[in-house]
């Protein structure tokens, strides 16, 4: 059975993440001074945003070289700096652009780990710098949770999340770009029938209803009651046909 009631509780007085850092550190040292922060069985979503900063994974546009390939694809998807089209295609792996999706001012692509994400997982800062997502996000959700596991002693689930959009809609949701501890889907049977539902992506478009987008964002949002074995073999790559 599922649970009644489910909780979603934004951390807003996060610490800004300025430097590299450990991050689990940080979580660590935040909830010492929230006696209600983690309790087993909580599902932790983080933003890839301030995993990304913890990790410096910033760009200087100005040392990237558009290829001819970056500057095609700036004209049919004019809004996008040519130097960003050539990170996204950097983040496929994929520098002939197979692993690209375009249509009329839209770019996505296809990560290494079969997940596809608008822009993949490339965001411009400002006019000289970009953030790029962490290429091992389940392991990164893995560290974070074993190591909030041995300093607190509460077993909880981490999603990563990241914002998303599609071409067939406006504005942006969240989805799960790395996970451990839950696995990312669920099966459910009706009338003899077996029902699968990415529950990691529904996880962490619950989340995105407190976590905002860019300026107001949350970078963390605990959601409690959800009821789930804890599993250590998951990963969202498990998610991806």
């Amino acid at each position: 059975m599922f649970s009644n009631t489910i909780s979603i509780k934004s951390w807003l007085d996060f610490p800004q993440i300025t430097k590299k850092c450990d991050l689990a550190e940080v979580i660590i040292q935040f909830c010492e001074k929230k006696w209600d922060s983690l309790k087993d069985g909580d599902i932790l979503c983080i933003a890839s945003k301030i995993v990304s900063k913890s990790r410096r994974l910033f760009v200087n546009l100005g040392a990237i070289q558009p290829s001819e390939l970056a500057l095609k694809i700036h004209h049919k998807v004019s809004r996008k700096d040519p130097r960003i089209i050539q990170l996204i295609i950097n983040q496929t792996g994929d520098l002939a652009g197979k692993r690209l999706q375009i249509s009329h001012n839209f770019i996505g692509g296809w990560l290494p780990n079969g997940l596809f994400l608008t822009s993949a997982g490339v965001d411009k800062v400002d006019e000289n710098t970009a953030i790029v997502l962490p290429k091992d996000c389940d392991e990164i959700a893995e560290q974070i949770a074993e190591k909030l596991y041995e300093k607190t002693g509460k077993r909880v689930a981490i999603v990563i999340t990241d914002s998303d959009g599609r071409i067939d809609k406006k504005g942006a949701t969240q989805v799960a770009v790395g996970l451990y501890g839950i696995n990312g889907l669920r099966k459910t049977q009706s009338n003899g029938k077996i029902n699968v539902e990415t529950i990691c992506d529904m996880l962490a478009a619950s989340a995105g209803l407190l976590m905002g987008q860019r300026g107001n964002m949350v970078p963390i949002v605990t959601i409690r009651g959800f009821e789930y074995e804890f599993d250590r073999d998951a990963t969202v790559e498990d998610t991806v046909t």
